[in-house]
């Protein structure tokens, strides 16, 4: 068994025994229509509470629904789903994390039928996001969010009739939205040198922001990171073009804002809403889009095209951070779970959601005229779908994310030459496979 799910296990076990006493000495439960339920705190799963009246309704099943900040989901689920107790009926896992609970989690096709609701289609869910649901072939879960790469542009700055001439004078081509790389590093460029706007908006937040900017820079130049070969984990970056993307990554940073090595989310907005001057291009989660888009507090409100993310040498590619919504094996009302799950799930809810500004992970709802119209967003969202790429998925990933935020860093900021801070990444993840058994 991997050691950080060893460690989780642990963790779990001895808060069983030490802080749940009572549960084990107490006689078992009887099945209740009374579900709890664990989630990340964010705007998808508040609109989804504002809905649960209905559901409850319908079905005579309460639901409590209990959110906590990501980091603090993966801490709340280790202490609290174990092999044979939970504390929670549904449990809302992100995608990296699934193969820390797999072996906890109810295979999908186990799940009970639903009384009211019917079961999940699986088929409606975009295939490349679908497998977030999966472990080993197993579909433990439903994805249930659209949380991926989408690009932003501003279209107010591409649509200047004086900055296209002067560009199309320099370049040959008009100012577009980009759907290269190269394009966008050309247009950042012209924007950012002629001190219309900064070309570019980078995120250097934290590990898995880290990762998922290398994870999408390396696809791009043709080349995986981490990959299942002969059943077992192995780094199969092809050093040279992850050099080639790191050093194209490092041209972006030099077209974007001052401190553009610290950006999160909460600085990228700020800079790109800087209007006039801004930022030019740069990615977006789904879930942010609201923000950008508030016509009371955003400078920029109608001001952004979006796109599925520019292609590299080799194509597109756009990385998923979506979360998957999972049954316990230890709960005792896993037929109400799943009523509640395929509830969740179905094709009008989606249609609520997305009207909520939210972003299911059901793409026929994302291509509805009905919603286009008021929402232009949506499209690029199933466009990025049909090329979603996901990061890799171990027990150690969260090891492996703190090298690459470091080295990753160091490299595209020239405090390293980008070959060596590739080959230490190699190096260091090697080491960290090879502690874990791999």
């Amino acid at each position: 068994m991997k050691k950080a799910l060893v460690f989780f296990l642990l963790v779990a076990m001895t808060f069983t025994v030490f802080a749940g006493g009572q549960r084990e000495a107490a006689p078992a439960a009887q099945p209740t229509r009374e579900i709890n339920v664990l989630l990340w705190d964010d705007p998808y799963p508040r609109a989804l509470e504002a809905m649960l009246p209905e559901f409850e309704a319908a079905t005579g099943i309460r639901v409590n629904i209990e959110m906590l900040q990501p980091p603090q989901v993966l801490t709340r689920t280790a202490i609290a789903v174990t092999d044979t107790a939970t504390d929670y009926d549904v449990v809302g896992v992100d995608e990296g994390n699934v193969p820390v609970f797999a072996s906890m989690l109810l295979p999908f096709d186990q799940w009970p039928e639903g009384q009211v609701y019917p079961r999940t289609d699986v088929t409606s869910v975009t295939e490349k996001m679908l497998d977030i649901g999966t472990w080993e072939g197993v579909q433990l879960g439903v994805p249930i969010n659209g949380n991926l790469y989408v690009w932003m542009t501003r279209k107010d700055l591409i649509e200047n009739a004086d900055y296209n001439r002067r560009f199309r004078a320099e370049y040959g081509y008009d100012l577009k939205v980009p759907d290269t790389l190269q394009e966008l590093l050309e247009m950042g460029t012209f924007f950012h040198e002629n001190d219309i706007a900064y070309g570019f908006g980078p995120f250097h937040g934290g590990p898995a922001g880290v990762l998922c900017e290398a994870v999408y820079m390396w696809h791009s130049f043709g080349t995986s990171f981490i990959d299942v070969v002969d059943g077992t984990y192995k780094v199969v970056l092809d050093e040279d073009k992850a050099v080639e993307g790191m050093e194209f990554y490092k041209k972006l940073m030099a077209i974007s804002p001052p401190g553009a090595e610290t950006m999160a989310h909460v600085e990228r907005q700020a800079a790109f809403a800087a209007d006039p001057k801004g930022v030019f291009s740069m990615f977006i989660w789904p879930a942010q889009i609201p923000a950008y888009e508030n016509p009371d507090t955003s400078l920029v409100s109608g001001k952004i095209a979006y796109s599925a993310p520019p292609a590299g040498p080799v194509g597109h590619g756009a990385v998923t951070g979506a979360w998957a919504i999972m049954i316990p094996k230890a709960s005792r009302n896993q037929e109400a779970a799943a009523e509640f799950v395929y509830w969740w799930s179905s094709h009008e809810v989606a249609e609520r959601l997305v009207q909520a500004n939210t972003i299911p992970a059901r793409t026929e709802v994302l291509t509805n005229p009905a919603f286009v119209a008021e929402k232009p967003h949506l499209p690029a969202l199933a466009d990025a779908m049909a090329v979603a790429i996901s990061r890799p998925r171990f027990a150690e990933i969260g090891e492996v994310q703190d090298v690459i935020k470091l080295r990753w860093t160091e490299g595209v900021t020239g405090n390293r030459d980008p070959r060596e801070a590739v080959r230490l990444i190699v190096r260091e993840t090697n080491e960290i496979l090879q502690r874990a058994g791999y």
